[in-house]
Parts: C-alpha cells; sequence; structure tokens
C-alpha cells in the first residue's frame, strides 16, 4: 500500500510549540541563573 496512513501521522504543530516551549525555559532559566551569578546569590 503507498500513500499516507494514520500510522505515519506526524504531529507537526505540537512539535513546534514543544520547542518553543522549552527554548522559552531554556531562556527563562539563564537569565535568572546570570541575574543570581551577578548578585552572588549562588553558593
Amino acid at each position: 500500500m503507498s500513500g499516507k496512513t494514520n500510522d505515519e501521522f506526524r504531529p507537526t504543530g505540537t512539535v513546534a510549540i514543544l520547542v518553543v516551549f522549552i527554548i522559552t525555559l531554556i531562556v527563562l532559566w539563564g537569565s535568572i541563573y546570570l541575574i543570581l551569578l551577578q548578585r552572588g546569590g549562588t553558593v
């Protein structure tokens, strides 16, 4: 059988949203970590 089947479905929209969410988390965590480093808040 040729053609697309349900088994080959790829939720590209969901993957894109997930990637954007993960990148946002990394950026937010990194900025907070840099602020803590500048203030000497790490042990």
